[in-house]
């Protein structure tokens, strides 16, 4: 989760190319996600509850700062149930991503999570009746198309990239649960402040992902040192210092940047499955993919 950025004119004069390579380090930290869940010797809900475990120190140190910063801290009062589904939907976002890990590739899983910001337009329209430009509607459907090209091969049976239309339709539903996080926390941020949703929603998000492998009968602690060392990665490098630090670098380096925050860590994840595990990109992954990211450049700009 990520604060609202403020422009260079709200923070004092910062080397801006100091805040780009923090942005970006941020956003690379987000993007290896993927790869720890591989190594993780644990079910997909269980590797979220870990990660979301390894993750509270650092945030309740965020939430204690941000008070400490501001001199005042909102209660949150009236935030509770917002805040209870943020941590609900992001529960159920990185059990299907996880999930979807195991069943696709890497690359598509990233890829088709960034169908995201497609739920959060359809949502705000549907929801906060906020109508979509032409230029946004052009952008959605783009990322459908986009999303056809890497799910239709394997509707048909000629896919050639590896990974099953189970996985990719866990990675969709895994977007859309996100686009419900987001949704809510932008509600539940009118009320309370970003630290004190982060830490609450990603404590109800442990909860969730724990119900659910019990329920699931996972393997829930990991099995070898590379399984603890996965796990922490999730919750100290992915999670803690990805999301920490890009809420650093916006705000200094301004809103504009998360465009590129949107899109960097699908490349850096296709990136790192094609070196680590050979998962190479098929030409359908390739247009596919590029596509889903303009078409998330185009809704951020819209």
């Amino acid at each position: 989760m990520s604060a609202p950025g403020l422009s260079l004119s709200d923070r004092p004069a910062s080397p801006a190319f100091a805040m780009f390579l923090i942005l970006m380090l941020g956003a690379t930290s987000i993007g290896f996600s993927g790869i720890f869940v591989r190594f993780a010797d644990v079910g997909p809900a269980a590797a979220g509850f870990w990660r979301m475990v390894f993750a509270l120190p650092v945030l309740a140190a965020w939430m204690a700062l941000e008070g400490r910063r501001t001199g005042t801290a909102r209660s949150g009062s009236g935030a509770l149930w917002p805040i209870a589904i943020a941590g609900v939907a992001f529960g159920v976002d990185v059990t299907l991503y996880n999930g979807a890990l195991l069943h696709t590739t890497i690359a598509n899983a990233s890829l088709l999570g960034n169908l995201a910001p497609v739920g959060v337009i359809l949502g705000g329209w549907l929801i906060f009746g906020e109508r979509p430009t032409l230029r946004i509607l052009g952008a959605l459907l783009l990322a459908l198309g986009g999303a056809g090209m890497l799910v239709l091969p394997k509707l048909s049976g000629t896919s050639a990239a590896g990974g099953s239309l189970l996985g990719d339709t866990l990675a969709v539903g895994a977007a859309f649960s996100y686009a419900a996080y987001i949704l809510a926390v932008r509600r539940a941020r009118n009320r309370a402040d970003a630290g004190r949703i982060g830490l609450i929603s990603t404590a109800i998000c442990a909860i969730v992902c724990l119900a659910t492998a019990f329920v699931l009968g996972e393997t829930i602690l990991p099995q070898s040192l590379t399984g603890w060392l996965a796990v922490a990665a999730l919750g100290l490098i992915a999670h803690a210092m990805g999301q920490g630090l890009i809420t650093l670098a916006l705000g200094h380096y301004g809103a504009n940047a998360t465009s590129l925050v949107m899109v960097w860590p699908s490349l850096v994840s296709v990136l790192a499955a094609w070196a680590i595990f050979a998962e190479q990109p098929s030409p359908a992954q390739a247009f596919g993919g590029v596509a889903i990211l303009a078409a998330v450049l185009m809704v951020r700009k819209g």
